[in-house]
Parts: C-alpha cells; structure tokens; sequence
C-alpha cells in the first residue's frame, strides 16, 4: 500500500464502507419481494404461460441476489486485506496495483495484466 496516500487509503476505505452498505441494503430489499412473491403465488389461479413467467422472475431475482452476495463477499475481502496491509497487491504477481485502477475499481484484486490474463483463461 505504499503507493496509496494516506488520503487515498482514506478515500477507498469509505467508498467500500459506502459499496458494503449499499450491497446490504439491497440484500434486505431483496428479501421481502421473495417473500410476497411466494404467498401472492400460493393463492393465485395460473395457467402454465403465468407458472413459466414467475419461475423467470423467481430466477432473475435469485440471480441478482446471487450477485449482491458475491459483491459484498468481494468488499468484505478488500476490507479484510486493507486491515492486514495487503490491500492494493496483485494476488497473482505481487506487484502493486496501480491507484488508478484501485479507486475506479476498489474491490480488484489483480493488476490490469494480471486480471487480463485471467480472463483470457476463464473463456478457454
């Protein structure tokens, strides 16, 4: 972290406090919708085409909290690695990650380099 300033350090431990905060959030509005969604289809007369379109509402609406999870899960780890003071090092070649990258995307674990080689991977 000794290419981050006091200042950025600062910066980027309230952006993830504001990222978590906003993930949580979005975990807790999530929860209810399932809920009346459920008791809503429990006392409904549908035909086969209804029953089809809850189930891809029931999925896209897992799938987004699916998502939520994994993206508080990626801020907690930041967080984590920030108090440990391996915040801003590439996971993969232990080089620092550019300050650029870490303030437009302050959950990345891996350089530029490093995160293009593993995406190229992941498609093969």
């Amino acid at each position: 972290m000794k290419h981050l300033t006091p200042a950025d350090r600062e910066a980027l431990a309230v952006r993830l406090d504001q990222l978590k905060r906003q993930a949580q959030e979005e975990l807790r509005d999530a929860r209810p919708n399932v809920e009346r969604s459920a008791l809503a289809a429990e006392h409904e007369v549908r035909t086969r085409v209804d029953e089809a379109e809850a189930e891809r509402m029931d999925d896209v609406h897992n799938a987004e909290i699916a998502v939520d999870r994994a993206r508080l899960f990626e801020i907690e780890q930041a967080q984590q690695r920030m108090a440990e003071g391996l915040y801003g090092i590439c996971a993969k070649c232990g080089e620092e990650i550019p300050r650029e990258r870490l303030l437009a995307q302050p959950m990345a674990i891996r350089c530029a380099a490093c995160q293009a080689a593993a995406e190229t991977m992941h498609r093969r």
